[in-house]
């Protein structure tokens, strides 16, 4: 998705991907109410202990979500380039970036004038079908 504002240029993971993430949640916490309820009319031991898994189990994919589906993009402000991973976060002056290309698991890869490449989690498109576009978006953004 493409969010524009000014000097500024966004791109975040596909909503597409987002919505089928969520529905996964709602799943995923229906079963874990259900686990609760289920213990709530009859207090065995295994029921808690069923309980308690799916309550981890939710606040696991919670958190994967988090840093999987939301963190991630890629911000064009003035002469710089953001690039948000899940684990990192790299600054790249428009300058320095030469070329963009589609990479391993569709993620874009920045190359960058000193010979290194930056990758852009938020970019990796190859399941929702639209990757192309989203480059040849990025590129234009840059001039390339």
């Amino acid at each position: 998705m493409r969010e524009q504002g000014g000097d500024v240029a966004v791109w975040r993971v596909h909503p597409r991907l987002m919505v089928w993430a969520g529905v996964f949640w709602g799943l995923a916490m229906l079963a874990t109410l259900g686990s609760w309820l289920a213990w709530a009319t009859d207090q065995a031991g295994g029921r808690a202990v069923q309980a308690l898994v799916a309550t981890a189990l939710v606040a696991a994919v919670s958190l994967i979500w988090g840093l999987v589906l939301l963190r991630p993009r890629v911000e064009f402000c003035g002469e710089t380039v953001v690039i948000v991973n899940p684990l990192a976060t790299y600054r790249l002056h428009r300058e320095d970036v030469v070329a963009v290309t589609d990479g391993l698991h569709g993620a874009a890869v920045f190359h960058r004038r000193d010979g290194f490449k930056t990758r852009a989690v938020a970019l990796g498109e190859a399941s929702a079908g639209i990757k192309d576009e989203r480059l040849s978006e990025v590129r234009a953004v840059l001039g390339l």
